[in-house]
């Protein structure tokens, strides 16, 4: 079976420009195209300076973000194959009953092709907002509850949950031919693979190593069977960080670049991850997952924060290397259960000279994995 790629999509204007984009990604044979969702980006404003990245220099500051949900709709109409997806938004921000209409609308708008990508959340979005980020993981369960509930049917329903209440609430507009767009989680913890065996139709956690993501695919997989449903039905993908480099010299390199380090700031990582590269969390707790607020780090802080995530980090938790060695660390991935990923090219972050080699490095490394699909199919007819 041909592991399906995803592609990222364009987060700032002009939104032509990222029209263009997914219909570029769409005649290169990608298999999807996803936005993030952000109010606030990862990178500290004190860090976006030309000195740390050449990217300062095009952008004026690093939380520039489209709306995905209306990105996918615009980039749905425009194109013909292409999957659009949110990778991923929250049920914080946004209440069950707008986030099913607006994936229904993007459904429509992309004729079945839409693919609702779902966390628990981020504190970077949540609480400078305003917002109360206590038991995530409890409302976005109780969301999917609600968000299925409303697609489906167009009468009246009501829900009495500990987060959500409905009282004879409707949601008219029926689902695109019948059937209501998929929804992928972001999951990682047991709780939230349990919630994915049950009410998800797509797995997508984020740089997991092969042998943790088999084990947590099983989970999810048990708990499909558990709650009778079809394992198979639920497509298992990752949200993969890609460095795209020629050689082994410029691989060292851009896993060193500051800014490559700091993308791994927000980034879940386990204390014994640190540990392996002689290191320990930046942050107090361990993780700067749910602690990490762009807009209040200092310099200071920022250069704290990057001496903490050595090189080796960055590498082990991206796909990393030529379209040869890329394809080759996603066949590992492959024969622990995985059957798509979503190649989140970073490489600009480190340099955004190899932008241009990073894109057509990865529009090559589509092509292996394309024939490699050839060859498994004449092996099988054979």
């Amino acid at each position: 079976m041909r592991v399906t790629l995803g592609a990222p999509g364009r987060i700032m204007p002009p939104a032509a420009k990222a029209i263009e984009l997914a219909q570029r990604a769409e005649a290169d044979g990608f298999d999807a195209i996803w936005w993030p969702c952000h109010l606030m980006g990862w990178i500290p404003d004190s860090a976006w300076t030309e000195d740390m990245t050449e990217l300062a220099k095009y952008q004026d500051n690093p939380h520039v973000h489209f709306d995905p949900l209306m990105m996918m709709g615009a980039a749905g109409a425009a194109t013909s194959s292409i999957k659009v997806g949110v990778c991923v938004t929250d049920t914080i921000r946004r209440h069950p009953a707008m986030l099913a209409q607006a994936a229904l609308t993007a459904d429509h708008l992309s004729q079945g092709r839409a693919i609702l990508g779902l966390g628990s959340g981020e504190r970077m979005n949540v609480t400078p907002y305003g917002l109360d980020f206590s038991k995530p993981v409890g409302r976005l369960e109780e969301a999917i509850e609600v968000m299925r509930l409303l697609w489906s049917t167009d009468k009246p329903v009501s829900y009495d949950g500990t987060f959500h209440q409905l009282h004879d609430a409707v949601l008219g507009l029926e689902p695109y031919e019948g059937v209501p767009p998929q929804v992928w989680l972001a999951a990682h913890g047991p709780r939230m693979l349990k919630i994915t065996g049950r009410l998800a139709d797509g797995w997508l956690p984020t740089n997991i190593k092969p042998e943790a993501y088999a084990e947590k695919l099983a989970a999810i997989r048990e708990s499909a069977e558990a709650n009778d449903r079809d394992p198979d039905a639920i497509t298992p993908s990752m949200l993969a960080y890609v460095m795209c480099a020629p050689d082994e010299e410029t691989l060292e390199r851009l896993c060193a670049a500051p800014m490559s380090r700091l993308l791994f700031a927000a980034v879940d990582l386990p204390a014994e991850t640190y540990a392996r590269h002689g290191s320990t969390s930046p942050f107090e707790g361990g993780t700067g997952f749910h602690s990490f607020l762009p807009t209040t780090v200092s310099r200071a802080e920022v250069e704290r924060i990057v001496e903490h995530i050595p090189a080796g980090i960055v590498r082990e938790h991206t796909l990393c290397g030529t379209p040869e060695q890329l394809a080759e660390q996603i066949r590992a991935y492959q024969q622990a259960g995985l059957r798509d990923v979503i190649l989140w090219n970073i490489t600009p972050f480190a340099d955004p000279a190899l932008s241009g080699y990073s894109f057509k490095a990865m529009t090559e490394l589509r092509r292996l994995l394309d024939a490699d699909a050839v060859l498994e199919g004449s092996a099988t007819d054979g």
